[in-house]
């Protein structure tokens, strides 16, 4: 078993925030770290949301940004306003008193995300007394037996080790009602293969883990219910376009175009970019110790403006979306990949690319559209 990739897996930052307790500035922090600690694509992020009574006071609406919950994109918002979302309503499965069913979804190439509605037996259950709920090896397959998405970290074979989701991702339950909770799965490629063009989904849900107030985390409590849920995708989802963008000029040329990837999706648009050999950027700051992390960073700031002159933020997903490398020693920024909220529905048959480097130098980079697939 390739045993590299199954620890990476594996290894899952587990990062646990109370709503309540949850400033803005910490989310800005999360942004600008996301592409420093966010390198490794295989390395999934799992955002468990306290869910204490407490937590959800006078606090949410300044989290749950849309109907996709807090950790999506403006793109995720743009593309749900322009009608780019399947309202599921799945059957209620019931087991143990805990029913669930799936609400909504959205899946383009660089982002997926699904919603969850929870209704507990209050005779059984006070939401008041959780501290946390997560979902425990969630599998979503799609009609070719493809993995679109999983929670899993035990494998038992080479085969399910590789076909694996590997990219990020948060789960974040919300209260809805003293007996109703909403469960945010949001994830990103994180810039591996791209979700796929599925025509049905089979979401399987084996057990989820609800840790109550004060409990050891080795106390939390596994409810196994085999909730199982059969989807149809509809037309606009699984036939979806995709616009290529090429590069055709670049004001620096420590970047060769011709190795620029940039793909427009109903989305986002994502571009990659093997190698960049510059003097903007100063170097030295990764040699010595930087005052906070953006110091660190050799590219401040992005963004992109369309033909008509409106501009496009990074998307700013704290779940991986943004990065690049800047090896020891050498004077070159590598694998570098960002993902800005311009949609299709925003597309013009040009557009740029700015970048802004920490020497406070600006990179220009002017793309082209040239296919439809």
């Amino acid at each position: 078993m390739n045993k590299n990739l199954e620890n990476s897996i594996k290894d899952k930052v587990k990062l646990k925030i109370s709503i309540s307790n949850f400033q803005k500035e910490d989310i800005g922090y999360m942004k600008k770290g996301s592409r420093n600690i966010m390198k490794s694509a295989a390395v999934a992020c799992l955002l468990v949301v306290s869910v204490t009574g407490v937590a959800f006071a006078g606090s949410i609406s300044d989290f749950v940004k849309n109907l996709f919950g807090f950790n999506v994109s403006n793109g995720v918002d743009s593309a749900v306003e322009n009608g780019y979302v399947a309202n599921v309503n799945t059957e209620y499965q019931n087991a143990d008193g805990i029913e669930i069913s799936v609400d909504s979804m959205i899946m383009d190439d660089f982002n997926f995300a699904m919603n969850f509605n929870v209704k507990l037996d209050s005779n059984k259950y006070k939401i008041d007394d959780f501290e946390n709920m997560t979902f425990e090896d969630l599998k979503i397959v799609d009609e070719t037996g493809k993995i679109v998405f999983n929670t899993r970290s035990v494998f038992d074979t080479d085969e399910e080790v590789e076909n694996s989701y590997k990219g990020s991702y948060s789960i974040v339950p919300t209260k809805k009602s003293d007996s109703e909770i909403i469960v945010y799965l949001t994830a990103t490629t994180g810039n591996t293969e791209e979700f796929p063009k599925s025509k049905h989904l089979t979401v399987n849900l084996p057990k989820i883990v609800i840790k109550e107030n004060g409990l050891e985390e080795s106390k939390a409590i596994e409810y196994e219910g085999n909730w199982k849920f059969d989807i149809d995708v509809p037309k606009d989802i699984y036939n979806r376009e995709t616009i290529i963008y090429k590069a055709k000029n670049c004001s620096d040329s420590g970047i060769n175009i011709e190795n620029i990837n940039a793909v427009l999706s109903v989305t986002s648009l994502k571009i990659s970019i093997p190698e960049i050999v510059t003097d903007k950027v100063d170097y030295e700051l990764y040699r010595g110790t930087p005052t906070n992390i953006s110091d660190k960073m050799a590219i401040q700031r992005e963004y992109v403006e369309t033909s008509d002159g409106k501009i496009f933020e990074t998307s700013q997903r704290s779940d991986g979306d943004g990065g690049y490398g800047v090896p020891k020693g050498e004077n070159k920024i590598v694998d570098y990949h960002q993902t800005f909220n311009l949609t299709k529905y925003d597309a013009t048959d040009t557009i740029k690319v700015h970048m802004f480097t920490n020497k406070g130098e600006e990179i220009i980079i002017e793309l082209e559209k040239t296919i439809l697939e």
